[in-house]
């Protein structure tokens, strides 16, 4: 893995570095293959489940630009289903390929998610609870200790072509210290996802995703609101795999006690990135 004093050198900050490589994982992490949060059905159900899958993801900086981000990526999901619910460890790196070349592993997740209580035929809840260790190289350098996220999931099935999904989640940041350089780091998170997929032919779906984010610093202060906006386009080319090109960008709500306030941003050339994927479910 390359320094981050390497990767500064090159003309781009580490802080700036930093926030471009965090957006984009978050952005990888807000749109992978679909039905990730859904439940595949099983000819044979099993308690066991899970996917492998990979990718290619790119920006639409041009290459010698400092901002071009290009890397491929692994990620994976093993599942265990109990009486109770379902327990999952969801695990993932990548490799860039453009000025540093620079490899990172994501924070690893634990999660225990409850098993579906029906509302009704179209309606559904679940509750979860994660716990997020240190495994990206970023979260190392700030001395990131662990997370603790806990959320829901409202599900809609108003027919057997569309699956919806609304998603509000807190999340907890434990750092050893309350600033990495002169960042004051995320203590609290919120946010909310909402999806919905519309498979319009049996090996065919599109997805959109999108998800509102609202944090704090250790010292209290708010700080901008963020969005991420995912449409991905799939096709099951056999049975539970999937290949599928998505597009994410991003953007944010000003905070005016941090600066002159802006105007809603719809695309965010520095975030957007486009991917292709290949993921196998189990």
């Amino acid at each position: 893995m390359q320094s981050t004093q390497t990767r500064a050198s090159s003309g781009m900050s580490d802080s700036v570095c930093q926030g471009v490589l965090a957006t984009v994982i978050l952005l990888c992490s807000c749109s992978a293959s679909a039905a990730i949060d859904y439940d595949l059905p099983q000819d044979e159900p099993s308690r066991w489940s899970g996917y492998i899958g990979g990718g290619y993801t790119r920006n639409v900086y041009s290459s010698d630009s400092y901002n071009a981000y290009e890397s491929f990526y692994m990620n994976a999901r093993l599942g265990y289903r109990t009486d109770y619910g379902q327990y999952r460890l969801t695990v993932g790196g990548e490799q860039e390929t453009l000025h540093g070349q620079e490899s990172t592993f994501y924070d690893p997740m634990f999660e225990f998610r409850t098993n579906k209580y029906l509302i009704n035929d179209d309606w559904s809840l679940t509750a979860s609870v994660a716990a997020i260790l240190p495994g990206n190289h970023y979260s190392k350098l700030d001395h990131f200790e662990y997370a603790f996220r806990i959320g829901g999931y409202l599900y809609w099935n108003p027919s057997k072509d569309w699956y919806l999904y609304v998603s509000p989640r807190y999340r907890y940041n434990d750092y050893k210290y309350k600033t990495s350089g002169q960042r004051v780091l995320t203590e609290h998170r919120y946010d909310v996802v909402a999806d919905a997929l519309w498979q319009f032919h049996p090996d065919w779906y599109l997805e959109m995703t999108y998800q509102h984010i609202w944090s704090e610093n250790y010292y209290g202060r708010q700080l901008d609101d963020r969005f991420f906006f995912a449409q991905e386009l799939g096709w099951e080319v056999s049975k539970n795999l999937i290949v599928a090109i998505a597009h994410n960008n991003s953007g944010r709500f000003y905070n005016p006690e941090k600066g002159p306030s802006q105007d809603f941003e719809i695309f965010d050339k520095r975030s957007s990135t486009f991917t292709f994927s290949i993921t196998q479910y189990f």
